[in-house]
């Protein structure tokens, strides 16, 4: 906490001097990061993945993403003109819209069954037209339901169920549960943390606190299964991985992701239990971090806090509202933030870093 002083001006003051120190991966990459990344791609077809949460107007983050995945699409077709990337963009529709306590435990209903979802893509779907024109790279969505309608889900499925003994403690290390769940077809709601879930070799059984127990099969109901935030990553990246290695799978996945998730987080939650069930480290898709935008005291710039509690009120609206973005900077703001980012790939030691919000506020202070 900052202590406050009446007697002090409370203003950040800074030179305006840009400094890029070179630690971790910008020793390695200062330059010629995306060839490194081509020399990696064995198939003509590549998917790169981005995602988001359509709880509301994307923000600054979401910006830099969607940026960074159609900026690195653009440069690698430019180094190999056989590859041909598409960005395929993947709806987390049943992340939580609203929690309820019930008899103690807690329930959601999702971002598809509430229906914001449907009531936010429109910005998503505005943004990802934009970068389609200055790019010609065309992009796919695809929700929850038609991720885990693939053919290969059903057997990672089953196989975290039997390993759950093992696994759970990783990814829930308070609780030790397996956060996979089913809403409710009656209500929508869904066992939040997967408190009453049971278990079979073939289906999971779920409460409802208002119309009981039912069951979902992992072969044939698998669009109706539901992950907390790591156990989605793992099947991700198993899916992606077997995709990668199956050689009559015309496609390859590179992801594209805020590296809030990188470090620790991917080490413990990915990599070390995608090898425990079966999938080495290095058979996982590349995944690619887009720098972290930060506010004053160095903390994640978080949609959450915005859309929840009313956060950064301080912060000029565009950089926590792309609809706010798009009518302050228009069509000319996107494409200067598209050749912003560029910069970081050609120059990718500008890309193994964070960037505070008055980067971008000095950015933009003349448009």
């Amino acid at each position: 906490m900052v202590d406050k002083d009446d007697s002090l001006e409370r203003k950040l003051t800074y030179d305006g001097v840009v400094h890029h120190p070179l630690g971790g991966g910008s020793y390695v990459f200062k330059r010629r990061y995306v060839e490194y990344l081509v020399r990696n791609i064995s198939k003509n077809n590549l998917r790169i993945s981005i995602g988001a949460q359509p709880n509301s107007s994307p923000h600054f983050g979401t910006l830099v993403v969607f940026n960074l995945a159609y900026v690195l699409g653009q440069k690698i077709s430019e180094r190999i003109e056989t590859i041909k990337p598409e960005i395929f963009f993947e709806v987390i529709d049943t992340a939580p819209s609203e929690t309820r306590k019930i008899d103690g435990i807690d329930y959601q209903i999702s971002l598809r069954d509430s229906k914001v979802a449907d009531g936010c893509l429109g910005e998503y779907f505005e943004l990802l037209d934009l970068l389609k024109r200055f790019t010609g790279i065309d992009y796919t969505v695809r929700r929850q339901r038609g991720f885990n309608s693939q053919q290969g889900i059903p057997r990672i499925l089953r196989k975290i169920v039997q390993n759950r003994e093992i696994i759970a403690p990783i990814l829930d290390p308070q609780n030790g549960l397996l956060r996979i769940r089913v809403a409710c077809s009656d209500c929508g709601l869904t066992d939040k943390n997967g408190i009453n879930t049971k278990y079979y070799d073939d289906k999971i059984g779920s409460y409802c606190p208002e119309h009981g127990w039912f069951e979902t099969y992992f072969d044939g109901e698998s669009e109706k299964f539901e992950f907390n935030t790591p156990l989605r990553n793992l099947v991700r990246g198993i899916i992606y991985a077997a995709d990668n290695q199956n050689v009559e799978v015309p496609f390859e996945w590179l992801r594209v992701t805020g590296s809030d998730y990188a470090g620790y987080y991917q080490e413990q939650l990915l990599y070390k239990v995608a090898s425990l069930l079966g999938t080495p480290a290095h058979e996982l898709p590349t995944i690619v971090y887009a720098p972290l935008i930060v506010d004053w005291s160095g903390a994640k710039l978080s949609k959450s806090l915005y859309v929840k509690q009313n956060a950064y009120r301080d912060l000029p609206p565009y950089l926590v509202n792309y609809g706010e973005f798009r009518n302050k900077h228009g069509e000319a703001g996107v494409k200067k933030m598209f050749e912003e980012v560029s910069l970081w790939l050609e120059e990718s030691y500008k890309l193994f870093r964070n960037y505070s919000v008055y980067y971008f506020m000095e950015l933009f202070k003349n448009d």
